[in-house]
């Protein structure tokens, strides 16, 4: 069973794990404080999120068109910065005054936040408030699902893909995306024949790492992801290997190019300094926009000979506060029926390039027209809903997530820099190891 409350000492291992920040107050209407009313008598909801610029704005109006169809309910959203910041101020609340009712998180977060003991089992919230959940994404679901119970509802969903310029392939005689590393490579192979453009550019990019390794069927940590058990270690080793090896045989052919960061990549490929490139896919529309040559978006490759199982549910979720008043929850779940119904999806996700976790958006005119603009949107879609549901495509569940990223990042730029590929993954794994040890020590 999930262990629901932490000791004094496992609480400040948390907030040690990169993942604390300053503790940010705000206006009540969640956690330990009595709600706040409008001057109209609505309940305040306030809400974290971690949404900025053009994201930020479309998330907006999702809570805007919330607040003016409830006559109970006013929705206060307060940006706390990346979801590792949000989550760390959330953590230092300790739903208190002030604390919100609702949290964003990244998918990244979602052991720290059953550890934490603050949020609500959303599964139980369902049942309380007779909650329709029939229509969200069964993969989406199976991410944010443990030991039966949901502890946080799907929100903005993104995966990684793979992005092309597609000129550029057709100049080189590629007719067809690749699905295989085998495949980009003999892509790479025609493009550096036929173009100046450097076939392949890469950032240190942690989660596309942890996600290729779900697509070739493995688990990144053990214990059946941390869903059979706690994970004790990382399980990734075979599969990344084989990633690693392929960007160090792109670099050692002259066919690659590295990036700084997730910034540099799209700025990069849109002024062409590479062909193919992996990023999220809540970048689309962003890369689409800003290229002025045709992009195409693929799935992620896959070792040749190896079915590919395909990704789990990345991006964002919605933790509910624990201890909240039964109306504020009440509200905090009204607000999440109405963020997850097809139609706010659907606009959500025309707006985003995240793409829709209700089933119903995809039946909707709204999608349709988005589809029918940038056609690339639905490919990242698709690469979701056709993955298989199991405990590999459940993905990661792990107090150390952003430790275990941030170590295959660093093997990642080693091997960029000619570093042996088997070294560099033997540190990587010392150094999560290590972390996930000291980390489930400190919890009760």
């Amino acid at each position: 069973m999930i262990q629901q409350n932490l000791t004094r000492r496992s609480f400040l291992t948390l907030a040690g794990l990169g993942i604390a920040g300053t503790a940010l107050a705000g206006c009540s209407g969640g956690g330990g404080a009595a709600a706040e009313t409008t001057e109209d008598g609505k309940t305040v909801i306030l809400f974290w999120n971690s949404m900025d610029g053009s994201r930020g704005d479309a998330l907006q109006k999702v809570v805007d068109g919330f607040n003016a169809q409830s006559d109970e309910f006013e929705v206060r959203s307060e940006y706390q910065g990346s979801y590792d910041e949000s989550t760390g101020s959330f953590f230092n609340m300790a739903n208190g005054a002030g604390a919100p009712a609702i949290v964003q998180i990244g998918e990244q977060n979602l052991q720290a936040m059953i550890d934490s003991g603050l949020v609500a089992n959303v599964s139980e919230l369902i049942s309380a408030q007779s909650f329709d959940d029939s229509d969200l994404l069964e993969q989406a679901v199976n991410f944010y699902t443990y030991d039966g119970a949901m502890y946080a509802m799907p929100f903005n969903c993104s995966c990684p893909v793979v992005y092309y310029n597609q000129d550029v392939l057709d100049a080189a005689g590629v007719t067809e995306l690749p699905t295989t590393f085998e495949g980009l490579t003999a892509a790479a192979e025609a493009i550096a024949a036929s173009s100046d453009v450097t076939p392949v550019g890469l950032y240190a990019y942690g989660y596309a790492l942890d996600q290729m390794v779900t697509n070739m069927g493995g688990y990144v940590v053990n214990n059946e992801n941390g869903r059979k058990e706690r994970c004790t270690e990382v399980a990734y080793r075979d599969q990344m290997a084989v990633i690693f090896n392929w960007v160090k045989s792109l670099n050692d052919a002259g066919q690659f190019s590295p990036f700084s960061s997730g910034d540099d990549a799209i700025s990069g490929f849109s002024q062409q300094q590479c062909a193919i490139y992996i990023d999220t896919s809540a970048s689309a529309r962003q890369i689409i926009d800003a290229c002025s040559f045709n992009v195409s978006i693929g799935f992620l490759p896959v070792e040749e000979g190896t079915e590919a199982m395909g990704i789990y549910a990345g991006g964002g979720a919605l933790c509910i506060a624990d201890g909240l008043s039964e109306d504020v929850a009440r509200g905090a779940m009204e607000f999440c029926a109405y963020a997850t119904s097809p139609d706010v999806q659907a606009t959500w996700a025309g707006d985003t390039g995240y793409f829709p976790i209700s089933n119903g958006a995809y039946e909707t005119e709204t999608l349709s027209a988005v589809y029918g603009e940038y056609p690339q949107l639905q490919v990242s879609a698709e690469q979701l809903r056709s993955s298989k549901v199991n405990n590999i495509t459940a993905g990661p569940l792990c107090s150390q997530l952003p430790q275990l990223r941030t170590d295959l990042q660093t093997a990642l730029q080693s091997v960029f820099n000619g570093g042996d590929v088997d070294e560099a993954l033997d540190t990587a794994v010392q150094s999560t190891n290590t972390a996930i040890e000291s980390a489930n020590q400190g919890v009760a």
